[in-house]
């Protein structure tokens, strides 16, 4: 546990230093958001609540390969990921940490979209946009998960960048459209229990992510070395 939870500090502590890849999401997250106000154009005086909750999926996928993917390139940059292969930590806790640090980033993101939503879909702050956030929370646990194994899949090779959203994208549709279902339901005022379908499809995307990740990143890891 110190030794993962000394990975996920370092990166804290890294973005805290340059908060580049913070900037660049909540950036990237504003700027969705914008172009679907736009798209999608809300009657001002009205709430969205539709339009919102695919806004915010759209802000969370977009922010998340950006940021998933980086939490693994960063080690590659200088060879870093030689030194965490070879430390006491196993290649799962390693996977764990780079996760947490990945859902960390999606969370600064996705939250900067809520006040922004907030503002542009003309919701209210409410115990209905608790619970979408929550929703959101959920998601972006396996799809943190998803982006740092498929980062790690990537590797050296080229095209790299191109390798994250073309591959975890499309795995997380059937989570994505879970969530989009859940929040706007839940901004259109159902209670929790009566979103428990799709919060049940969402978890078990969770815990196919996050266990293909445990099971795999060593692998993974290994072969891109």
């Amino acid at each position: 546990m110190r030794a993962m939870a000394a990975v996920l500090l370092k990166d804290v502590v890294v973005e805290l230093r340059g908060p580049m890849t913070t900037t660049a999401l909540a950036t990237v997250s504003l700027l969705v958001l914008v172009v679907l106000v736009f798209a999608f154009g809300p009657v001002w005086g009205q709430s969205e609540p539709t339009a919102a909750a695919g806004a915010l999926w759209v802000a969370l996928v977009v922010s998340g390969t950006l940021g998933g993917g980086r939490v693994v390139a960063v080690e590659r940059e200088r060879r870093c990921i030689d030194a965490l292969v070879l430390s006491p930590l196993d290649r799962g806790g390693l996977f764990v940490a780079k996760s947490a640090a990945a859902f960390v980033f999606i969370l600064v993101a996705e939250g900067f979209s809520l006040i922004v939503a907030l503002l542009f879909f003309n919701l209210a702050a409410d115990a209905a946009l608790a619970r979408t956030a929550a929703v959101l929370a959920l998601g972006a646990v396996g799809f943190a998960g998803l982006v740092t194994l498929v980062g790690a899949v990537g590797g050296r090779a080229k095209g790299r960048d191109f390798l994250v959203p073309l591959l975890a994208v499309p795995l997380y549709v059937p989570a994505l459209i879970a969530g989009v279902k859940a929040s706007a339901d839940a901004l259109g005022g159902a209670r929790l229990g009566e979103i428990a379908l799709w919060l049940k499809v969402l978890l078990s995307c969770d815990a196919i992510f996050v266990a293909a990740g445990l099971l795999l990143f060593e692998q993974v890891v290994a072969g891109s070395e």
